[in-house]
């Protein structure tokens, strides 16, 4: 078997024992790996359970890898991390970079499949076919980076480290997983699964070889792609991928600033209206502040990762996601605050992004008179900064009545808040949304409000290219959209591109080097993936495994309980000003876009498989 290991490690926290489960080169050719493979291994954890919840220690949680983990090919060091999400409490896949994913290779194995949970603290200490359930006492209530460097300190050889901070411990809903000092499994609360289960961390490596069938043409594949990219930057370094590879994706905040897609006060604005925001930004941007040197995941040539100035060693500059929710959207545009609070989101173990939202939901509400300050015992407006800092700790520690209540999620806020700051909420399932506005990208916008894996910017291209007819031949779509259109054809691209993403997560692949219209094209992708497994798929095998995934990640989800949210009523209310002034989804498109969803996939009315 070539590009996989044919190993299955599962692990049962409350018995202490572990099963390996071989599977053939017939199941790995079906369900390939990555967010698939995990779907495809939860059902099956499940199959004779009663249906659990997101706490209990039936619920697995699966770490997978794709088929050219171990490859040193440029963008192939994801790992895909599915569990039901405490925010949502139906399943969800969250991805992230960094050696995870090949380490769970060269330890032998293509995922990791946990269930139970430990009566006390543990890591997990996993060495090829070794593993050993080692007692973290010492580890818990330390912030990620401690318990990071506390473990790496004493590691046997190369291995690569996961772990949760202080928030997963307590189960805040929007806790997430740390890869590394600087990755992150960021959405879907799966750092809460974790913490239920008393694990603190998996430390994981191993020297078992990979094996590629035609380990040359894979080499000579990627070495296509590295000549494409450098051709492509230095013939326009100011392009999407050319501000990644300067800027990290905090090179987006002034791209989204001048197009009007950036969260201003909750969602309310797209533009910060303040000159020195933008030169604060074009300042950090050219090194005098903030960008410090590339600090990609090994083998990628554009490298979009990158480390702070301000401290090369420990922190990573700051996300365009993270910034955004944080900065602008709370009223603040100090950029060494909203960095501050990104990192101290990191180093506690939460999601920027949720974090972000709540926080703004609770400005809004109060500047709008719709909360009130004596029922929480705790007031915070825009541009409010210190309380910020101390509301972060707070939830993350569940201090206070408000620290509890916003680490419960925005479901919980609503039972005790009551129904008068519903209009605030920008949330879709309990996941607060990105910093992509569905108002500027409808089509976006509209999968943020579809399962199965709602409020999430990276489960189908964005809208730009519904007007790019080359990009669309692939997909067989002819006809093209407006950028700010949400028509039959913006959902027969989104449905398209979510098809085509879900095969690229199956694979295990990262987005920016594999989107479509990005670097390498689809005869590459397919010959790459050929050659590394031995299998003969042609794209349309692709296509048709990523819409497979799809539907059993679709059917989870709705046995879950999962339903598609409506249109959130501020996306009804048009842009104010700035350059998207005037942009918003009416609710007679929404609905004719979502019947066509539906007869395009094939779903009952009740938006089931």
């Amino acid at each position: 078997m070539y590009g996989f290991m044919g190993k299955i490690l599962v692990i049962d926290l409350t018995s202490r024992t572990t099963t390996i489960l071989e599977k053939s080169e017939t199941f790995y050719k079906t369900y390939l790996g990555g967010s698939f493979l995990a779907a495809k291994l939860f059902a099956d954890a499940i199959e004779d359970l009663e249906q659990p919840t997101p706490f209990a220690p039936a619920n697995p949680i699966v770490f997978a890898t794709g088929p050219l983990a171990g490859a040193r090919v440029c963008g192939s060091t994801r790992v895909n991390v599915l569990s039901l999400s405490p925010e949502t409490a139906g399943i969800f896949t969250s991805q992230g970079g960094g050696e995870f994913g090949p380490d769970i290779k060269r330890a032998g194995f293509d995922a990791l499949v946990i269930t139970g949970a430990a009566a006390t603290p543990v890591y997990l200490d996993i060495q090829n076919d070794r593993v050993v359930f080692a007692d973290a006492a010492a580890l818990w209530g330390l912030d990620r980076r401690q318990a990071y460097d506390r473990l790496n300190a004493n590691a046997p050889g190369n291995v690569s480290i996961a772990t949760i901070g202080p928030a997963g411990e307590n189960k805040v809903r929007h806790a997430n997983i740390m890869f590394e000092p600087d990755h992150y499994a960021g959405r879907g609360g799966l750092g809460a699964v974790m913490g239920a289960k008393n694990l603190k961390a998996i430390r994981i490596g191993g020297d078992h070889p990979v094996v590629f069938k035609d380990a040359e043409t894979v080499k000579a594949v990627n070495k296509t792609g590295a000549t494409i990219f450098a051709a492509s930057f230095e013939k326009n370094p100011g392009g999407f991928l050319g501000v990644l590879k300067t800027y990290g994706t905090f090179g987006l905040l002034l791209l989204n600033q001048d197009v009007g897609n950036l969260p201003v006060t909750n969602f309310n604005r797209a533009q910060v209206d303040d000159e020195n925001f933008e030169t604060a930004v074009s300042h950090a941007q050219i090194g005098e502040t903030t960008v410090g040197r590339r600090n990609p995941c090994k083998g990628c040539y554009l490298g979009c990762k990158k480390k702070s100035a301000a401290d090369l060693e420990h922190t990573a500059l700051a996300e365009y996601e993270s910034m955004a929710l944080l900065g602008p959207n709370l009223g603040i545009t100090d950029l060494a605050q909203a960095m501050e609070f990104s990192e101290s989101c990191n180093l506690l173990g939460m999601d920027t992004i949720s974090t972000g939202a709540l926080i703004s939901y609770l400005m809004d509400g109060f500047a709008n008179g719709d909360l009130d300050e004596a029922k929480l015992g705790f007031a915070i407006r825009f541009g409010e900064g210190a309380k910020v800092r101390d509301l972060i700790r707070m939830i993350a520690y569940r201090e206070g009545k408000i620290g509890n209540l916003l680490a419960d999620g925005v479901d919980a806020c609503r039972r005790v808040l009551g129904p008068a700051a519903d209009r605030h909420l920008r949330f879709a399932k309990g996941m607060g949304l990105p910093a992509h506005l569905p108002r500027v990208k409808p089509g976006i916008g509209f999968g943020y409000l579809h399962g199965p894996n709602p409020g999430d910017h990276m489960k189908a291209e964005h809208d730009w290219i519904a007007s790019s007819p080359g990009d669309l031949k692939a997909f067989n779509i002819t006809a093209t959209s407006d950028a700010f259109a949400l028509d039959r054809v913006k959902v027969a691209v989104y449905r398209a591109t979510q098809i085509y993403y879900a095969a690229m997560d199956s694979l295990s692949l990262c987005m920016f080097i594999f989107g479509p219209g990005n670097i390498l094209g689809y005869d590459d992708i397919v010959k790459m993936v050929n050659a590394a497994t031995g299998f003969n798929y042609s794209f349309e095998d692709l296509m048709r495994i990523g819409k497979q995934a799809v539907q059993l990640q679709r059917k989870l989800y709705c046995a879950f309980g999962g339903t598609d949210e409506d249109l959130l009523p501020y996306m009804e209310t048009p842009i104010p000003d700035g350059p998207s002034a005037g942009n918003r989804i009416s609710r007679e498109d929404f609905a004719t876009a979502r019947d066509h969803y539906y007869t395009l996939w094939g779903w009952d009315t009740g938006d089931r498989p």
